[in-house]
């Protein structure tokens, strides 16, 4: 048996989710991390159907991204959502949503949330 992980690592947007109305207007820049676990009981043959599509992954993130929300919980919720259409055998999610510039005064730092996945 074989696992593998399909990744997109440090993936930037810029964005309007937040819940202070500054947000929606003034935007930031977020950062993704998304890591999909699949098993295989077949060697790698140069056949796509047996991984995964980052180029799907990216896509998701971009139309999600798009589409302001409140809470970043929830952005990684919608891309779990869309990860599923396309990938119902996989074995584990990981999606990491990072706000480089959260409006905490001088605060210096990121807010991050992260949502792990596993299959029953």
């Amino acid at each position: 048996m074989r696992v593998w992980q399909i990744k997109l690592e440090n993936v930037k947007f810029f964005s309007f989710h937040g819940l202070f109305p500054e947000e929606r207007v003034l935007g930031n820049e977020f950062t993704l991390n998304i890591s999909v676990d699949r098993i295989s009981k077949e060697c790698f043959s140069e056949n796509l159907e047996q991984s995964i599509d980052y180029g799907d992954l990216y896509s998701i993130c971009s139309e999600i991204m798009k589409k302001p929300v409140d809470l970043l919980e929830t952005i990684c919720e919608q891309i779990v959502e869309k990860i599923l259409l396309i990938c119902p055998d996989y074995q584990k999610i990981e999606i990491s949503v990072t706000k480089n510039f959260p409006p905490l005064g001088q605060m210096e730092g990121q807010s991050v949330v992260t949502l792990t996945v596993f299959r029953d």
